[in-house]
């Protein structure tokens, strides 16, 4: 094998790839990475760990064709410590060698043979907005349960469920406590997945920009993918069904007040609020007197509270408990103005940007 590619394509390709690949692979060859130059000029850089598969598109010069499998981290490395400029890669059975002029480096190689077969990609269903994608799925894999705690009857909470359904792809997830849904344009076929939070967020930010197609699983095939011009990523979906937390949002009709806030204030109040906490799990209160909010942190000691304006109806004298990281996480996302709509002190809120906007959210309070 014989190719000239730029070092920072190469090194870019490596390490989004190197950093799919387990920690601690169970073999070597699990950590290693398929550099793949056909006879037809294209060069191709794969990995895999049994989960999920990465496929990078390069644009080198294909001088011999020919397969190698190297380590991820050592090539990794070795790319991003070259120099700007074009990468020789000269491989035969025993290592790679990666050069530019004045630095040779020699990486041993892998069995070919020994690695596993890379997943086959479904057919494309459709397209989305990279940008916006990446800042759905990423938020929402932020308030999904953690892997350790999605397990049995939980296992669905531990992913990002993205479904196709009459021109929207719905993106949603929740930890049981919080849930939040985004609407996205979509004008292709319906279809569902239900990915690992972390596994969907880290593609979902590879891939940020210009458009991304999805491939949605196929019965009896649970491996969906995401791609773009320069990378593909398979994943193993998660095997189960991911509830209609739709169902559980609250109606405006039946809530008791409504309080718009600007959402950075509110944030940066709860943030204050919650430094005199004991711990994280502590909750903060939000007390609304008809002239604004008050959010209050600390009790049995160190206390602090910080003023909010907030417009409000029906709320004079309404006081409730939420964890702060919980509050501030869905209301975040929301520039400008954000509606909260609340019922009781011990029922769920709605959150929704005071602009309609595409994102909605519900916060269960704490009980004190």
């Amino acid at each position: 094998m014989k190719i000239r590619i730029e070092q920072k394509q190469l090194a870019d390709a490596a390490k989004r790839a190197h950093r799919r690949l387990p920690t601690n692979p169970p073999a070597p060859i699990m950590g290693g990475l398929i550099l793949d130059a056909a006879d037809t000029g294209a060069v191709t850089l794969s990995g895999f760990d049994y989960e999920t598969s990465t496929r990078s598109t390069l644009d080198g010069t294909v001088l011999e064709p020919g397969v190698v499998v190297v380590s991820g981290r050592m090539l990794a490395d070795v790319t991003a410590a070259l120099p700007a400029g074009p990468v020789d890669l000269v491989g035969d059975e025993y290592h790679l060698e990666v050069s530019t002029p004045g630095n040779q480096f020699q990486l041993p190689v892998m069995a070919r043979n020994d690695y596993p077969a890379l997943p086959e990609a479904p057919a494309a269903s459709g397209t989305v907005d990279g940008a916006g994608f990446a800042a759905a799925v990423v938020h929402a894999a932020s308030v999904s349960m953690p892997q350790k705690d999605a397990v049995g009857r939980f296992e669905a909470f531990g992913g990002v469920s993205v479904a196709a359904v009459d021109g929207t792809l719905w993106v949603r997830a929740s930890d049981s406590y919080r849930m939040v849904q985004y609407a996205l344009p979509w004008a292709d076929a319906d279809g569902g997945l239900l990915i690992p939070a972390p596994d969907l967020a880290a593609t979902a930010k590879a891939l940020d920009g210009g458009q991304v197609t999805i491939g949605f699983p196929t019965a009896g095939n649970a491996v969906a993918s995401l791609s773009n011009a320069a990378m593909t990523v398979t994943s193993r979906c998660i095997a189960a069904d991911f509830p209609d937390i739709t169902r559980l949002f609250p109606k405006k009709d039946d809530a008791a007040g409504k309080a718009t806030f600007d959402a950075a204030e509110l944030v940066a109040a709860v943030k204050r609020a919650a430094l005199v906490n004991e711990s994280d799990v502590k909750p903060v209160q939000v007390a609304f007197d008809g002239q604004g909010a008050t959010v209050s942190g600390g009790s049995g000691g160190p206390s602090g509270r910080t003023r909010v304006d907030a417009e409000q109806d029906g709320l004079n004298g309404f006081a409730i408990y939420y964890r702060p990281g919980y509050l501030a996480s869905v209301i975040a996302p929301v520039e400008g103005a954000v509606d909260m709509w609340f019922s009781t002190p011990t029922k769920p809120a709605l959150v929704e940007p005071a602009d309609g906007g595409t994102y909605r959210a519900v916060l269960m309070p704490v009980r004190v």
